[in-house]
Parts: C-alpha cells; structure tokens; sequence
C-alpha cells in the first residue's frame, strides 16, 4: 500500500514537471526579449497566452516517451516563439509569421553560418526531437493524440468563425503584426495566424469568376488606347538593393546629399518620382515580382516562394514574343528566393547568377555593381545576338548589413546615433556613383533605349527602426497610421529614362504599375496581364499587409483600413478582391485570364474599346 502511494505521489509530482518548466521557460524568454530587444508582451496579456502555451506543453509532455529530450524540445520552442520574434521584430519589424516557412531556406543563405545556428539548426533539432520522442502507447497518449488531431480538424473546418472569434478576444492589425505580437503574445499569435490561414484559403477561381472580375476592371479602369507598334528599343532594368535618399533623416546631419550629384540632377529633371514598394527592409523578391508580373501584392510572404504556374504572361514572357531577347542577372546563388525556377516561369530565357560573373571587385561577399554592370556588358555584347534585348539586372551590393571596405570606405560622416545609418550613407555613396556609370555608358553607347533604374524597399537601419525614430521618419507613436507616413515608408526613387527624351517626371508610381508603362514606352501594341491590376480611373493605390494607401484625383493621400468602405475605399475594396481572384487564377490556378492574347480577357478588352 505504501509502494502504491510513493507510485501515485510520482506520476502527480511528474506532471507538476511541465507546469514549472513552461513558466521558467516563458519568464526567461519574457525577461531575455524585453532586455535584449525591447519587445515586450503586454503584461495583462501573459495569463491567456501562458495558459495556452501551458495547455500545448502538457499535450507535447503526455505524447513524450523521455522527460529530458520534452524539456530540450519545449526550450527550444518557446526559444523560436519568443526570443526569434522578439529578434526578428526588432530587427525587420514583424515577428515570426507562419508564411516564413517560405523564407526559411533563404535566410539560412544568407546569413550563412549564422543562418544555421539561429535557424537551421534549431528548427531540424526541434523536428528531429518531435518525432524521435513521440510515444503512442497508453490510453493516455492516445487520448492526447486524438485531442490535437481533432483540434485540428475542428479549426480547419471551423476557421472562419473561430478567427473571427479570435480577432474578437485578442484583435488583429495586419497592418501591424509586431503590435498584433506583443498585445497576443507568442503562442496566441502564432495560433492566430495559423488559422487565419486556413480560413482565406480559398478554391481556385473558374471561368466565370474571372470573366466577371476582368469585366469588373475593364469598367472601373481608364486602361487607355493600345500603343502602336514602334522600331524596337533596348529595355535596361536595374533593381537598386535598399536603394533610398537618406537625407530625408534629419538627425544624420547630412550637409548635402551623400548621392551621385549626376543621379541627383537627373532625378530632379524627373520630379523626384518614387517606386511605391510592397517590401519594407526586405523580401527583393516581392518587388521583382510586381515589376516583372504587374500584379499587386500585401504579403508578408515572398511570392517566388510559393507555387506559380508555368509559363506565365509576364512583362520578360511578353517581349520574349515581341521579339526580345530576355536576360536576367544577379550575382547570388540562382536558388535564392527560388529565382531560377521563377525567372524560368516568367519567360527569361537567361539568367546570369553566382557562378557566372568573375568575383573581382567585392565588398564582404558581395559583388560591386561597377563590376556586375561591366559583366553584364561584356556578356551581351559577346554573344552577338541582333535582337533587342532586355537587359534585368539585380544588384547585390548595398545589401544590409551594409559593408565597407579600403576600397569602399566611410565617405560621409554623419551625427547619427545608430551605427548602420553611418554605414549606409556611405554605401549609398559609392553605389550611386557605380550606377550613374553605367547609366552614362548606356546614355552614349545606346542612346535610344528605355532605361529604369529603382529602389527595391527602404533599408534597415537599426533595432526597432532606431534609424528612423531618430529623425521621426515614421512618426510618432500616435500617427504611424498617417496616409502620407503610410505612403513615404514604401517610397524609393524611381528613373525612367525614356531614350533621347530623357527623364520622365511620374510622381509616385506603385510597382505592379512599372509593366504597363514599360510596354507603352516600348511601343508594344499588345495587352499584358498587368492592365487588368489598373486601379480605379484617377486613383493610384498601394496594397499593404492589412490596408491599401494611396494618392487621389488631386494626389492628397488617403488610406483604407479592414472593411472601410467610405468613398473610395469602396472602389478599392472592389479593385483588392477582384485583383486578388485573377492572380489566384493566373499565377496558380487554372489560368482562365492568363492565356494571353485571344482568351477570354482579351476579348473583353476588344469590346470595352
């Protein structure tokens, strides 16, 4: 009888195990997040998002055949959910999302080692622990398996209503995931969004759908008259990295401008327009995709990332069938955001990346752009193809955490308090010079061609956005929903050099918007996807995670939030979802309105005119 009591007084004293490592754990990583990082989840939130993280521990303990590989796995995790978001906010300014599984093989690339250690590693560990402990034997187990495969088969089904209950208990800013974090906390948020997942998930659109969606834009959009058909013209698109102005930070006490005075000039004959980016300190590949794809994205996914049908009626795909030759170049790993199989799936018919440039001038791991665009003009010029060609590249250099070296050194001084802005005033230095190069030699040796030179996103600059809250580029804490603080954070300069006409004067142009004008200055008579994604006439709007900011008839800014639908958020709410339905039927469904000319799109256009 006393055996039977010291058992009983075991498995009740096993159990309290979990219970006292789930809270040492989340004081450790609470207490580690707010020193290290200055995120901190809000105080009177910790008791749902502890009992929840509690309740997943006990379910993880009861399904564990070794208590010491459950309590490694449970560090390990809290580790990623707290301290990985709490880095990763400070750092990009969102935390973990569940669409970064995308992005992990990218990261882990990038940082290299450091990659792995932080990400790699961890993240085989924790899946390694996982299955390697699982246990299934006992009532017990099985109940507890049961329990969490019918969790969630009842959340998939269930999903709309239950986030919509979720939102209700702990709200929802898309437009601010770090603020959605801190006032969840780790476990509710990722909980959250997993099922807010599921519930837009949605089936691919049919013909009908679509057929009414492309009718829908060609009614709201001031598409214009088809261009005529012109003597072909070379196309040069260079995609600056965290190309931006940085005197608009006060507090760097820039004396005059750290750019190229030949790039300042000419982007004065050009009004100063600005590329409206959906990226912010990151995720190239997003505006790649609307400037090559001319479609809208408000993601915090990378789109090259996800699946995308084959041959896709893109701007490279376009002019392939015009008659161009279509090159893409940048000096990374093809594999890099998945490039290699998009840029096949767009219609580039080359790609020039890593193991196809000579590392002769670099800066850290990066390639100068001096010598990529000396590369690039080697490369086409030896090949000794007639066609008109054009002529993508990437640039490489200029990428956080913005390297300097004897041959690139600190040029400008600045009164910052923030160590990367001091980096990167000078790096914006030394890559305006190399790109007005290159643009003077096309300017001479091909005078004719259209040449468009742009900022991918806006640059990193210190934990929590210290570069910017310094110079209060972002606003304050009451006005960072501000329409014109929403629009200058997606801002990056924007060239277009329309040949012998020179500089084009644009205003602010949002990506996805960049194909459209390109056929039209190239003379190109055809229709491309991209006209489908016009806003509504006299509008120009710029799709964000969970809102859309945009410029009005007058260009006065005006922002859309949720279900927002005083004028003109309706039209724009209209002009999202019809948007959102023919890319899931273009680039990933059955491709009603992307077989381009003579599909069903195309007719419509023909009628409309």
């Amino acid at each position: 009888m006393t055996m039977l009591r010291r058992v009983q007084s075991e498995r009740r004293f096993i159990w309290l195990l979990p219970v006292l490592s789930t809270c040492l754990f989340y004081a450790a990583a609470y207490i580690a997040s707010s020193t290290l990082f200055n995120v901190a989840i809000v105080p009177r939130r910790v008791p749902a998002d502890l009992g929840l993280l509690l309740g997943l521990s006990l379910l993880l303990f009861a399904l564990s055949r070794r208590v010491s590989l459950f309590l490694i796995l449970q560090a390990l995790l809290i580790a990623t959910l707290y301290l990985g978001s709490a880095a990763k906010s400070a750092i990009a300014g969102r935390p973990l999302m569940p669409e970064d599984i995308y992005s992990l093989e990218a990261f882990i690339r990038l940082m290299g080692p450091v990659g792995w250690l932080v990400a790699g590693i961890p993240c085989l560990l924790m899946l390694g622990l996982f299955i390697g402990n699982l246990r299934f034997q006992g009532r017990l187990r099985q109940a507890a398996l049961a329990a969490f495969a019918g969790l969630t088969l009842t959340a998939g089904a269930g999903s709309t209503g239950l986030i919509d209950w979720m939102d209700h208990q702990w709200g929802d800013k898309p437009w601010d995931q770090r603020e959605n974090y801190v006032w969840r906390g780790g476990t509710v948020h990722l909980l959250q969004e997993l099922v807010r997942m599921a519930a837009v998930s949605q089936p691919a659109p049919d013909a009908e759908m679509a057929q009414a969606a492309i009718a829908r834009r060609i009614e709201a959009a001031d598409l214009g008259p088809a261009a005529y058909a012109g003597r072909p013209r070379n196309l040069h698109v260079v995609l600056e990295e965290s190309f931006w102005d940085p005197t608009q930070l006060t507090a760097a006490g820039l004396s005059q401008s750290p750019l190229d005075p030949r790039f300042v000039k000419l982007w004065a004959r050009a009004g100063k327009s600005t590329a409206m980016s959906p990226a912010f300190g990151g995720q190239t590949a997003n505006a790649e995709f609307e400037v090559l794809c001319g479609f809208p994205l408000a993601q915090g996914a990378v789109r090259f990332e996800q699946p995308l049908n084959d041959d896709l009626p893109c701007l490279p795909r376009l002019l392939q069938k015009a008659g161009y030759r279509t090159v893409a170049s940048h000096p990374n790993t093809p594999g890099f955001w998945n490039r290699q199989a998009s840029y096949d799936r767009i219609g580039f018919e080359t790609f020039w990346s890593l193991s196809d440039f000579v590392q002769d001038d670099m800066t850290s791991i990066f390639l100068s752009d001096a010598s990529l665009h000396r590369q690039v003009a080697e490369k086409l010029a030896g090949s000794h193809d007639p066609r008109p060609v054009f002529d993508y590249i990437v640039t490489y250099y200029g990428h956080w955490m913005y390297d300097l070296d004897e041959k690139r050194p600190q040029a400008i001084e600045t009164t910052s308090h923030v160590e990367d802005v001091a980096r990167y005033v000078s790096v914006m230095h030394w890559k305006s010079r190399e790109m007005m190069d290159a643009i003077e030699r096309w300017q001479r040796e091909d005078p004719d061609s259209v040449i468009v030179v742009f900022g991918d996103h806006l640059p990193l600059l210190g934990h929590n956005l210290a570069g910017y809250a310094e110079s209060g580029f972002l606003g304050g804490a009451d006005d960072h929903a501000a329409p014109d603080v929403q629009a200058r954070s997606t801002q990056t300069p924007l060239l277009v050099i329309d040949g012998r006409n020179g500089p084009l004067a644009l205003g602010a142009v949002p990506m996805y918007r960049l194909p459209s004008l390109l056929l039209d200055l190239l003379g190109q008579p055809q229709k491309g996807i991209a006209d489908l994604a016009a806003p509504p006439a006299g509008l120009s709007l710029r799709p964000l995670p969970g809102q859309v900011v945009g410029f009005d008839t007058d260009g006065a800014p005006f922002l859309c939030h949720g279900q927002d639908r005083a004028p003109p958020c309706d039209q724009v709410a209209t002009w999202q979802a019809d948007t959102a339905l023919l890319a899931q039927d273009i680039f990933a469904g059955h491709g009603h309105a992307g077989s381009w000319p003579g599909d069903v799109a195309s007719d419509l256009l023909a009628k409309a005119k």
